[in-house]
């Protein structure tokens, strides 16, 4: 089958390009062929909040994308949809996370021949910003696309309340092989310069409000007064300001077991970070679907979690992970809980889950009729 993917891509960074990547490959690995069509211009530098929407290193794609789509200029979008209809695509697949790119998608899509098949892989069915316009422009991409696709049963319901009669399914985030394999943890602590006799706590991505680090520190100052050599990482570049959390730190009096790394990570060293760590933790607040628990899955890092939206979707509590109400109380005693339990058995019904979440199973699902 001949298709067509419209989405971020290399050379733009970040977690929707990386699954994009290992979509691409994978339908290419099952015989299809593959034209991917990414931004020239995705965000104007003032909208976008972090330091750089690129990759700053060098990556060997088995796919290279056309960079052609302006997200600001109507006219762009006319004669990106006539590239793509000179393509001739059997299926269109476009991603959607974000309201600020509906108007874009939608008109490309509407003016896509109308016999071929568009398929909208939903990563946020709302933005984690309000946005009073969000809900009327998620519809209007809705109508541009002839099925959808999520990857957690919690985007799907907030799609079946504001469109019940759309066509889609829910399947999963597949565990991301792209960034390596398990490794011993000696041998990842010494590669980024973390102490041996100490068990690091990993908080991984992006700082957003939402993400609940200020809950996590707040559950830090009641860890260390019972394991003393316990440390969190907070490893990821903010995008927004972070007064609030080193003045909590501060307060707390917990600088000597919270260190912040405070950068977009690269790919070659996240699975460092991840196997360093004795735990991946995750205390949003709310949450759609998260890419860092199939990223801990990955590297077989046990996750505690806040039950909240889709988040724990991956996880059965005490068995593959643990979850937690979203409070620091709470998460306190399953941090605790989570340190002092059986970890190889936790690692092997990780390694149960992993053989089904794969994307070559996603693909299956994907383009089933």
């Amino acid at each position: 089958m001949k298709i067509v993917l419209i989405g971020p891509y290399f050379p733009y960074r970040g977690g929707i390009s990386d699954t994009n990547q290992e979509l691409c490959e994978t339908l290419i690995k099952i015989g299809h062929s593959v034209e991917v069509i990414t931004f020239k211009l995705q965000y104007p530098g003032f909208f976008f909040p972090g330091k750089t929407q690129f990759n700053n290193e060098s990556s060997k794609q088995k796919i290279k994308s056309r960079r052609i789509i302006n997200s600001i200029n109507p006219f762009n979008w006319i004669s990106t949809s006539k590239i793509i209809n000179q393509l001739n695509p059997e299926l269109v697949i476009s991603c959607y996370w974000t309201a600020f790119l509906s108007p874009c998608l939608f008109f490309i899509n509407n003016k896509i021949n109308k016999k071929i098949k568009k398929i909208g892989i939903i990563h946020n069915a709302y933005p984690h910003e309000n946005n009073i316009f969000q809900k009327d422009l998620f519809k209007l991409y809705l109508k541009s696309i002839n099925k959808y696709v999520t990857f957690s049963k919690n985007i799907t319901k907030e799609i079946i309340k504001i469109c019940p009669l759309k066509n889609g399914i829910t399947l999963f985030h597949p565990i991301p092989e792209k960034f390596g394999k398990p490794i011993d943890k000696q041998i990842a602590k010494n590669k980024i310069g973390l102490e041996n006799k100490t068990s690091y706590l990993l908080f991984f991505g992006l700082i957003r409000e939402y993400k609940g680090l200020d809950i996590l520190i707040k559950s830090m100052i009641e860890i260390n007064k019972i394991k003393s050599n316990v440390k969190l990482l907070i490893v990821g570049e903010n995008y927004e300001p972070l007064k609030k959390y080193k003045d909590l730190v501060n307060m707390s009096k917990t600088q000597n077991c919270i260190s912040f790394i405070n950068y977009f990570i690269n790919e070659e060293e996240i699975k460092y970070w991840f196997c360093s760590s004795e735990l991946v933790i995750q205390p949003y607040k709310n949450a759609s679907q998260s890419g860092i628990t199939p990223l801990a899955f990955q590297f077989e890092i046990p996750t505690v979690c806040t039950n909240v939206g889709g988040l724990s979707e991956f996880i059965i509590d005490n068995k593959n992970g643990f979850l937690s109400n979203p409070n620091s109380t709470d998460l306190t005693k399953k941090i605790l809980l989570a340190l002092n339990s059986n970890h190889n058995s936790i690692k092997k019904e990780i390694r149960i889950k992993k053989k089904k979440l794969t994307w070559s199973n996603f693909v299956s699902e994907l383009l089933k009729k």
